[in-house]
């Protein structure tokens, strides 16, 4: 009985051994954490990954005008550039409710906001290159607000964020570089929507036409809304504008004075 009882206690001694060695033993392949983002061609968060994420290149905006006050029309095409990639990018995604969302992807590809001229001699306008950055929200020729001869440019960068305030710049070109004329802050819901029809690489603005499609109904409401867009700057008189901005959480006007550049 004696050895029996011996026997029991060094098995149960050599299971404990063999446990606690086991608890304590490293694994032999590091484990991963599993990531919040997944991948659908590009990182989205998992709340929206059941649906298809599509990238879609999405609207770029031309204005025309007399930039440089020689008398002659020239133009002025957006580009949205992954400085990553190093080529145009796309802008949207598709099936993305909120922005911010694909924050992550927005800022992983390095974007860079700018406008080119089909003139060579017009410096490029550089808009932005904050890592949220979106695009351009919009972009106008405002014509000559402050009577230097050249037409004025407004234009809004759009951000992936979950702020609505943005900033509404107006420039002019002097002296073979652009320059700020004033700015003043708004509400991206002030803006109109933008079309997102164009799906394809190599639309770069006045480069290249794409037509939205006779059965895109909603596209084709939204360019005719982008075209109507009054804008929220209006000429009052010599070097004066009237501005529409945000002032404590709502919409107002004021009348500004601008100063003419030398």
């Amino acid at each position: 009985m004696r050895d029996k009882m011996n026997l029991i206690r060094i098995l149960l001694i050599v299971v404990f051994t063999i446990g606690v060695t086991a608890c304590n033993k490293k694994p032999d392949h590091k484990v991963e954490k599993k990531s919040a983002l997944v991948q659908v061609k590009d990182s989205v968060p998992d709340a929206i990954a059941l649906k298809p994420v599509n990238s879609i290149f999405g609207h770029r905006f031309v204005i025309s005008g007399d930039f440089d006050g020689d008398g002659k029309p020239e133009n002025l095409a957006e580009h949205y550039y992954s400085r990553r990639d190093k080529k145009e990018s796309y802008k949207f995604y598709d099936n993305v409710e909120e922005d911010w969302l694909v924050w992550d992807s927005i800022k992983r590809k390095r974007p860079y906001s700018f406008a080119l001229s089909d003139n060579k001699n017009i410096d490029t306008l550089r808009i932005s290159q904050v890592p949220q950055l979106y695009g351009i929200a919009y972009l106008k020729n405002e014509g000559d607000l402050n009577g230097d001869g050249t037409d004025e440019v407004s234009y809004v960068a759009s951000y992936a964020d979950m702020s609505s305030m943005n900033t509404w710049h107006i420039v002019t070109y002097k002296n073979n570089k652009w320059k700020d004329v004033y700015s003043f802050t708004m509400w991206d819901w002030q803006l109109p929507e933008l079309p997102g029809f164009v799906n394809v690489y190599g639309y770069f603005g006045h480069e290249k036409v794409v037509n939205v499609s006779d059965n895109d109904t909603l596209n084709q409401r939204l360019e005719r809304e982008l075209k109507a867009f009054p804008g929220l700057v209006k000429s009052v008189g010599k070097n004066r504008v009237e501005v529409i901005y945000n002032k404590e959480g709502d919409v107002d006007t004021i009348t500004v004075s601008l100063k003419r550049l030398k």
